[in-house]
């Protein structure tokens, strides 16, 4: 509270707020607070040590100019005084010329007094000035130690620290923690770890703990966190919760924060969250996508009056984020309209995301402009962001003018905003242009995003230009280590399509790691160019040594290598052993495909008939298309019935399908006299103005 409250506030009120200071003590302060030097000089007891306590008190509250009046005042002064003063500001880094001045005046000082002044140089960041007073002091305790070691370890001087750490004539559980928590918070775990196990069981309590657990989630290392958590010797504080749930937040484990604090509130009756807590739960709703969860956590943070505590805005920036994650905008911006004083950049972020979500691409522009009207206002990062975030909501809907403009007046521009602008260009079939940003970007000496390969990787695919491809997966060789399982995946799908079944498998064996899109581009490829047996090969080493599961894309590639292979019974055998992959229309359609192709059209009619779901125009199609392949297969009978049969299927959901129409054609065209009815239905196509797309090949100019 600053002191000016002093000046509208009653002394009853004055007394609730701070039921630290007694009646005449709140009269003192008045009168500090108003300059009114004499009557305040009048009220003063001449007692060092209440005027020395009352002087801490104020500079606890941060009234640090009634405090250094009240000092100024006192008739007489101790060297307690005179530390009190002096500690009051060492706290605060810009009082630091009033905290040398007066640690010059001091007429004695003892460790008290150096300490304070040595905290005041650290916090400002002068650690050489603050080692050399370290150096020079007549005599140094535990605190004085601390309070150095501590400012190394806030500069980053981790080596120094742990020097004068083992330099230390004796510890206490502080002097430990503050480099646990050092190492911790630089993700050097394996140090922080160590030392912890070198710590005497005395000294070990619950911050020792919470530091190495909240190191251990910072580093991703989410089970060790957890494991650590359980078994912990202390009893768990609020801190020490809201470090695990926090966390798992971080890490993404959303689920598991909400049951842990569940946990909390059944269990652990003697603590209660805090702000930080709840505003860990308020990013977990966000995560898992519960709007009601998300306004009860909401809720909670009215009732026991947290929101009213939001000087720095975090939590107004929270929930912001939540709502605007939820869609519900309106909510969004009631709290943003409310609390726009505390409101930064990020909240106009979420703000302009949550619009885009919900398709309201033009009250996003408006904060946009409004935000971006002056540039001083907004960080760099903010600014590349934000300009980013519009630029992909313009290629998502289409307006790719609006979008290259907008690219156009960025003020500044980096990777990602020139990757945008690719993965834009080929989401809009704009293939040129794409590798004409590309080739921009790469003059103007910007780094490649991993993203913005991976777009032009599946754009070679797509168009199955080898060389162009090749030339990318040179420059990335070239440019970085290529170890990133989600471009190599686009690697092997790239070379897969292009027909190099062997380059895609000579990137797959390279591989660190493999996820199951791996494995499934590489059957794919495989099935695509006629290898069943290699694709079969490939299943099965995924199945028995791959370390992940197949899912339904993998399936419906191995479908589709016994297809075109001609493994009728290893295909139904797969299909059958789809297990928890529940099959789709394109597994059936994969399955009717190949019971077709082997001239088992009764077999394959037999299997539409017992499909346990409605079959689709890609399960008729698949049964009409094999019937029209060729007069060599199966019974010519059998095969213009279910042929007829299929046509009819497909007509009546697609009346205007000009395939349809061809593939009955083919199957009459197979039969003695078929050329009558090939006929008719050739004359229905012209009543109906039908043409059948014809076949096209192009070649890379």
């Amino acid at each position: 509270m600053s002191s000016s409250r002093f000046l509208h506030l009653s002394r009853r009120a004055l007394h609730i707020v701070y039921p630290s200071f007694e009646a005449h003590e709140i009269d003192l302060i008045r009168c500090l607070s108003l300059h009114d030097l004499h009557t305040a000089s009048r009220l003063l007891a001449d007692d060092i040590p209440r005027q020395t306590s009352l002087l801490s008190r104020l500079a606890r509250f941060g009234l640090i100019e009634e405090a250094r009046l009240l000092f100024d005042l006192m008739p007489r002064r101790s060297l307690i005084t005179w530390n009190a003063m002096l500690s009051a500001y060492s706290r605060i880094p810009s009082l630091l010329p009033s905290a040398r001045q007066l640690f010059h005046q001091m007429p004695h000082r003892n460790v008290i007094s150096f300490t304070a002044f040595l905290s005041a140089l650290s916090h400002s960041g002068l650690i050489t000035e603050a080692l050399e007073l370290f150096h020079s002091m007549p005599d140094r305790n535990i605190i004085t130690y601390n309070a150095m070691v501590s400012a190394l370890v806030r500069s980053g001087k981790l080596e120094d620290a742990r020097k004068l750490f083992d330099d230390m004539p004796e510890r206490n559980s502080a002097s430990w923690n503050t480099l646990i928590s050092g190492y911790a918070e630089r993700g050097r775990m394996a140090d922080a770890r160590r030392l912890f196990h070198q710590m005497p069981d005395h000294h070990r309590d619950v911050v020792s703990w919470t530091a190495l657990i909240a190191g251990y989630c910072r580093a991703g290392d989410v089970t060790v966190a957890y494991d650590l958590f359980s078994i912990m010797t202390p009893n768990r504080n609020v801190i020490t919760w809201t470090a695990m749930i926090g966390g798992l937040v971080w890490n993404g484990f959303y689920e598991d924060a909400l049951l842990l604090f569940k946990k909390m509130m059944n269990r652990a009756a003697d603590v209660k969250p805090n702000k930080e807590t709840i505003l860990s739960l308020v990013y977990a709703c966000a995560g898992i996508g519960f709007p009601r969860l998300g306004a009860q956590i909401h809720g909670y943070l009215t009732v026991h009056y947290m929101d009213g505590d939001d000087r720095d805005g975090r939590l107004s920036k929270g929930l912001i984020h939540m709502y605007s994650r939820y869609r519900l905008m309106r909510s969004a911006r009631w709290i943003f309209n409310t609390e726009r004083t505390t409101c930064d950049a990020v909240c106009w972020q979420s703000l302009i995301e949550g619009y885009i979500l919900i398709g309201r691409l033009d009250e996003a522009r408006r904060l946009f402009d409004e935000i971006t009207s002056n540039l001083d206002t907004i960080s760099w990062v903010t600014m590349i962001i934000t300009w980013t975030t519009m630029i992909t909501a313009y290629f998502d809907g289409g307006d790719v003018s609006e979008a290259r403009q907008l690219f156009n007046r960025m003020p500044e521009r980096d990777a990602a905003a020139w990757a945008a602008m690719i993965s834009g260009m080929v989401h809009n079939e704009m293939i040129p242009e794409a590798f004409d940003v590309f080739l921009e970007m790469r003059a103007k000496g910007f780094a490649v995003m991993d993203h913005a390969f991976a777009s032009l990787l599946g754009t070679v695919g797509s168009i199955s230009c080898l060389e162009i491809g090749e030339q990318l997966h040179a420059l990335m060789i070239k440019t970085r280590p290529v170890t990133d399982t989600i471009l190599c995946n686009a690697l092997v799908a790239m070379y897969a399509k292009c027909g190099d079944v062997a380059g895609a498998r000579h990137v797959f064996n390279s591989m660190v790691s493999r996820d199951v899109i791996s494995w499934n581009s590489m059957i794919m490829g495989l099935a695509h160019h006629g290898k069943a047996h290699e694709a079969l090969m490939m299943f099965d080493e995924m199945v028995t040594r791959g370390g992940v599961g197949p899912d339904d894309v993998t399936f419906l590639g191995v479908l589709t290598a016994c297809g075109h292979g001609g493994l009728v019974d290893r295909g139904l055998e797969v299909f059958g052993s789809m297990g928890s992959v529940e099959p789709e229309m394109g597994h059936y359609a994969s399955v009717v495909d190949m019971l077709g192709r082997a001239g088992r059209f009764e077999e394959a009619a037999r299997f539409v008939k017992e499909m346990p779901v409605e079959p689709g125009l890609a399960v008729w199609g698949a049964l009409l298309g094999t019937c029209g392949m060729g007069s060599d297969l199966g019974s010519a009978g059998v095969r213009k019935l279910v042929g007829e049969w299929a046509a009819e299927k497909v007509l009546e959901l697609d009346p205007m399908n000009g395939a349809a129409h061809v593939a009955l054609c083919h199957v009459y065209s197979n039969e003695k006299m078929g050329h009558v009815a090939e006929g008719e239905v050739r004359e229905v196509m012209a009543r109906k103005g039908l043409n059948k797309a014809p076949g096209r090949s192009w070649i890379v100019l």
